[in-house]
């Protein structure tokens, strides 16, 4: 039966200390409801913490003054996302606003219900960070990821919605996956202490063949994944159904006007090396590429001339 997404909420966190919110990139509308449905007054108390995907923990302490609602500007919000692995994935300003708007709904609740958003990634050193590091990063990802769902979380006995790409939350592996993604981790050590809710979108699925059975538009509602037909273990628990979703792969021109951070871009791209270049330079329209491969070439002239002396 389909529920109303804060009514399903706020049913599951009767019997369960997580709840998996599947985001998915290059979407803004499904991080977008994603952060409407979190600071809805419907769901205040329900939850202790958001762990999110798009973030550093190195900027934790930051980030908890910040949520937490102290007098203070957000200089420092784009390190947050900036100093991930992944950082032109969190370029879109829907990671942004999310934060701004998750302060903006603590600062309107009583201090007992205020939220505490968890910044899930390491805190990687970008100043020494090379192509191999950068992959041994890459791997241990998952681990890093349950390690800090259950240190900031489980072991405090607190409930928290985590807010991840899809890949990292299902309840079983996915036959072209090479790693046991978050959710799976955490099911094997804490039976039955998470659901999981994919938004449905036509080109990403839901990784459950079960949704092929149902009548999923019921828009903005949420719906059983499971069905009579079903076959196979259930790789989710709910489809959330926001309307017909457009994925489009468009880094914001923003970034591109903003020329220290473009610098910043350029020499870590650099160092990682050709690949990770022309995987970025993929993301980009035509005139971001021309910005891009003009700062890379006076980059790499300036390096060859070496220090002024």
């Amino acid at each position: 039966m389909a529920s109303r997404a804060e009514t399903l909420m706020v049913d599951l966190f009767r019997r369960r200390a997580l709840i998996g919110l599947g985001e998915i990139h290059w979407c803004p509308a499904v991080m977008e409801a994603i952060t409407a449905l979190l600071e809805n007054p419907a769901l205040e108390g329900t939850f202790d913490d958001i762990v999110v995907e798009f973030g550093s923990a190195r900027h934790q302490a930051w980030l908890d003054r910040y949520i937490g609602g102290e007098d203070m500007d957000d200089t420092g919000l784009e390190a947050v996302w900036q100093d991930t692995l992944y950082f032109l994935l969190w370029s879109p300003p829907v990671y942004a606003d999310f934060f701004r708007r998750l302060r903006a709904a603590n600062l309107k609740r009583a201090s007992r219900y205020r939220v505490r958003v968890i910044l899930a990634e390491p805190a990687i050193d970008w100043e020494t960070l090379d192509a191999e590091g950068f992959v041994r990063w890459h791997e241990q990802r998952e681990g890093a990821y349950a390690e800090r769902v259950e240190q900031e979380v489980l072991e405090r006995g607190r409930r928290a919605v985590l807010v991840f790409g899809l890949r990292h939350l299902t309840h079983h592996s996915l036959p072209d996956a090479s790693y046991e993604p978050l959710a799976e981790r955490l099911v094997k050590r804490y039976p039955g202490i998470i659901e999981l809710i994919h938004p449905y979108h036509g080109e990403k699925g839901v990784f459950s063949g079960d949704h092929l059975f149902l009548d999923v538009r019921h828009n903005g509602l949420m719906l059983p994944a499971a069905s009579e037909f079903s076959s196979g273990p259930a790789m989710i628990d709910h489809i959330w159904y926001l309307g017909d979703l457009e994925r489009r792969i468009a880094l914001p021109d923003a970034l591109f006007a903003d020329t220290t951070w473009l610098a910043t871009i350029v020499a870590r791209l650099q160092r990682l090396g050709e690949t990770h270049i022309a995987r970025a330079r993929r993301l980009m329209t035509a005139p971001q590429r021309a910005i891009f491969d003009d700062g890379l070439t006076r980059y790499r002239s300036d390096v060859q001339k070496g220090p002024v002396t």
